[in-house]
């Protein structure tokens, strides 16, 4: 006991003097100290259309006119901006960090006469494959973003997932939900569309987020119907339950979900069916006593996709990329943007950072709610969405 009160006393003078040295070194010299190295910078950012629409009505290819959105990954700070006549994006005093960028430019029917002989609507040039970029004070010249045409915006979107579960209520998990809207001005139609669970073990170190073509699954299920039995309206919420019932009975701080327009049901497994509620039809998920998604992250698509053409590989399915309609990816961390599990090109952030058992969920930004309510859409989750403090199943704040 005498010996390590010792060895504390001799480090405590070996840190006293050590302060005395450096206060001495302070107070004599008569050299400044060195600055500060300042974080932030100064760039530019050159828009690219890929396209060929730019050279026919400008004769280049710098996308003039469009909005720049660039957030901070570890800050969430949020800049707009837009491109000059040179198709150059400048912004000074910008903290150094890596940034999720998007980039849009909306063709008017005027400038599409001009470029393909019809006035078509709901066209834009966009940076759907390059969103991350990393911004420091070693970046002398402008850096380029490459953008390429989307024609027109996926009439359905997940506009809400909440399945972080109720506080309060110990380990209570079964009143998650996704929510589904009809974005378009028409009539759409749910029958056989597909809600699949994005599929990576972290645990085998499988990540298919850089595979070129399909999203792998585990847990895909689909809307019944045969066509046109089950429309959803313009500007329509439809909310798929894990268990259509009021779920305050057994936890008082939830949610009641018994008027769901659907629900998942398990009829291999002690599940909860609520026979007033049409149930979505399970095409494979061959564990688990109910539709599962995290509480902390996950991903989901909506997919328009024959069951009968997946592809097996391994204990998956694969479902390409070109019939996926809308992802949204959430994660613990929404900045630690390296464990995505879902590409870029589908959604390039993510939301979430939402702890388990605090009653939050994920909802899409309003952005319009003149006439019918347009809600935004960037297939970019970091800017997409919000955190809400309790589910809102087919309404919104």
């Amino acid at each position: 006991m005498k010996k390590w009160k010792s060895k504390i006393i001799k480090i405590s003078f070996a840190a006293i003097s050590v302060i005395i040295l450096f206060s001495c070194s302070d107070f004599l010299s008569t050299e400044s100290k060195p600055e500060k190295v300042e974080r932030n910078i100064t760039f530019s950012l050159v828009l690219k259309d890929n396209s060929g629409f730019m050279e026919t009505l400008y004769g280049n290819s710098r996308v003039r006119g469009a909005e720049v959105t660039l957030k901070s990954n570890l800050l969430g700070t949020e800049y707009t901006l837009f491109s000059d006549s040179n198709g150059v994006v400048s912004i000074s005093g910008i903290l150094s960090d890596k940034y999720l960028v998007t980039a849009n430019r909306f063709m008017t029917p005027e400038e599409m006469l001009v470029i393909s002989g019809s006035d078509a609507s709901n066209v834009k040039l966009t940076n759907k494959n390059e969103r991350i970029i990393e911004l420091n004070a070693a970046i002398s010249e402008p850096l380029e973003v490459n953008m390429e045409v989307v024609i027109g915006s996926s009439p359905l979107i997940i506009s809400e997932i909440y399945g972080s579960g109720p506080e309060g209520s110990g380990l209570y998990y079964h009143d998650k939900y996704v929510e589904i809207f009809n974005q378009s001005d028409s009539v759409q139609y749910l029958d056989n569309l597909m809600i699949a669970v994005v599929y990576a073990s972290s645990y085998l170190g499988l990540n298919y987020r850089d595979d070129p073509t399909y999203v792998h699954s585990k847990s895909i299920w689909i809307f019944p119907g045969s066509g046109q039995d089950f429309p959803i309206q313009p500007g329509e919420f439809v909310v798929c339950a894990e268990d259509a019932i009021d779920h305050r009975i057994n936890a008082p701080n939830s949610v009641d979900l018994s008027n769901s327009k659907f629900e998942f049901y398990k009829d291999d497994a002690p599940d909860v069916d609520n026979p007033a509620v049409p149930n979505m039809i399970r095409i494979y998920q061959p564990s688990g006593n109910d539709w599962l998604i995290g509480g902390e992250k996950g991903s989901l698509i909506i997919a328009r996709f024959s069951s009968d053409s997946l592809i097996a590989f391994d204990d998956q399915f694969l479902i390409p990329y070109r019939t996926i309609l809308d992802g949204v990816e959430y994660l613990d961390d929404p900045t630690k943007l390296d464990t995505k599990i879902l590409n870029q090109s589908i959604d390039a952030g993510a939301t979430g950072g939402i702890q388990f058992y605090t009653g939050k969920s994920m909802e899409r930004i309003l952005i319009s709610d003149a006439g019918r309510k347009i809600l935004k859409d960037e297939n970019n989750s970091s800017v997409d969405f919000v955190i809400i403090e309790r589910p809102t199943p087919q309404t919104f704040h």
